[in-house]
């Protein structure tokens, strides 16, 4: 959502549910490091393109030292972004660092040594989180403070969802930080019902897990409000690389999610 759409009223109203940008700065400093996971247990669904807009949202318009860690052995995409600017010519700058973790590698660190280590040095440590990698969500669950998972508006993404959570929760009963899950939807074309429908499917998903008392974690459905839109700008961050103003939606998401996870 572009808050700059909004009539007055309704911008006074959505404002209220997110940190200003300086409570946001402050609160990531004051808490040292913090770590957040993007990804679905299934690919495509938009963790890639979410994690590198809040890397460049936290780095660009924040100012923080962000870290981003591609655990995805299957493609590695957040890795081949970054490395495609380092072939330019000239080069591009990239306001984020990046750490490529292969978690089937059986002689690497320990997944946790990693995290432990760049929270020394970073703001912020984002981890994109392969779509097949049960275990390093486990392993992320047990120190990350947040975990966002973004859907498509498709019953694909929903019939995932339970699996993801319960990875999630499986790892959060060791997780001593406070720690919340946000479910989002991107990819959103609001000239179709599709968003609409897919928010009430995820609802009803999410009942369901809480009356079979397997939802441990606490978790946030992003209301509509904060829903990511199907701009051309995304797709198209590939080859072009997100200007500023691109950077809006994805900071409104993550200002909401702040607040909503301090409270």
């Amino acid at each position: 959502m572009k808050t700059s759409t909004l009539p007055r009223q309704r911008l006074q109203e959505v404002t209220k549910l997110m940190m200003s940008r300086d409570e946001t700065i402050t609160a990531i400093r004051a808490l040292g490091c913090l770590i957040i996971g993007v990804g679905m247990l299934k690919g495509g669904t938009g963790k890639t393109t979410s994690t590198i807009y809040l890397a460049l949202y936290l780095a660009v318009v924040l100012g923080l030292r962000v870290c981003v860690v591609d655990t995805d052995d299957n493609s590695q995409t957040v890795d081949n972004w970054y490395k495609a600017r380092e072939r330019k010519n000239p080069p591009e700058d990239v306001p984020f660092d990046l750490v490529t973790y292969d978690p089937k590698d059986e002689d690497g660190p320990d997944f946790d040594d990693v995290l432990d280590e760049l929270s020394e040095l970073y703001d912020v440590i984002l981890v994109d989180v392969g779509g097949a990698g049960k275990e390093t969500y486990w392993e992320l669950s047990k120190t990350a403070h947040m975990l966002l998972l973004p859907m498509a508006p498709s019953g694909y993404e929903t019939t995932r969802m339970p699996a993801t959570l319960k990875q999630a929760s499986r790892g959060g009963k060791q997780n001593t930080n406070r720690f919340k899950v946000f479910v989002v939807l991107v990819k959103c074309d609001n000239r179709t019902t599709l968003p609409e429908e897919q928010q009430d499917a995820l609802e009803g998903a999410l009942e369901a897990l809480e009356a079979t008392q397997q939802l441990r974690v606490a978790v946030d459905l992003v209301g509509e409000d904060f829903n990511i839109s199907g701009a051309t700008h995304y797709p198209r961050s590939w080859d072009s690389t997100p200007k500023r103003a691109d950077l809006e939606e994805y900071g409104v998401l993550f200002r909401y999610m702040m607040k909503s996870w301090a409270a």
